[in-house]
C-alpha cells in the first residue's frame, strides 16, 4: 500500500502500512495491467485504459517510480484539490486549491503546496505534459 493515508486514531483507524520494496513492486504491478490489457486489447482490437490518480506531496512522490510508471499509463490524474482542509496542522481552514503559493498560506514549505508547484514536479520528473490531467475542485 502506498503511504497516502496516515491514519485517524479519533475514527480508530490505522495507518497504511508501507514495506520499502512496495515502491518497486507498486511499479511492476502498472507494467503487468498495461501488459495484460494490451494483450487483451491485441484479441478484440481494442485499446483499454490505464491511469492513476496521483498525490500532491513530495513526500508521496518519494514512495512511486513515477518516471518509470508513466510510459505505461494513458494518463495521470493529478489530485490538484483537497491539497488543503481540516487535517492540516495549520488548519481547519486554508485554500483548498490555490493555484499559485500565497505568502499568506498559513502552512509551510514544504506543506505550502499549490497546483502550480504540484504540476511543475511532475514535469521535473520528466512526465510529459500531455500525460497529466490536473484535478479541479468543485
Amino acid at each position: 500500500a502506498m503511504p497516502a493515508f496516515p491514519g485517524d486514531p479519533s475514527r480508530n483507524l490505522p495507518p497504511n502500512v508501507y514495506r520499502p520494496e512496495d515502491t518497486q513492486n507498486f511499479t511492476a504491478l502498472i507494467a503487468e495491467f498495461r501488459r495484460q490489457l494490451d494483450e487483451i486489447g491485441k484479441e478484440n482490437g481494442k485499446h483499454y485504459l490505464l491511469t492513476i490518480a496521483a498525490p500532491t506531496s513530495p513526500e508521496a512522490h518519494s514512495k512511486m517510480e513515477l518516471d518509470k510508471m508513466y510510459p505505461n499509463l494513458d494518463w495521470i490524474n493529478v489530485m490538484t484539490y483537497d491539497i488543503h482542509g481540516a487535517w492540516d496542522v495549520t488548519g481547519p481552514t486554508n485554500f483548498d486549491a490555490p493555484l499559485y503559493s500565497s505568502p499568506d498560506d498559513p502552512a509551510k514549505p514544504p506543506y505550502n503546496l499549490s497546483v502550480d508547484s504540484t504540476i511543475q514536479a511532475y514535469l521535473a520528473m520528466g512526465i510529459p505534459p500531455e500525460k497529466l490531467v490536473m484535478g479541479v475542485p468543485f
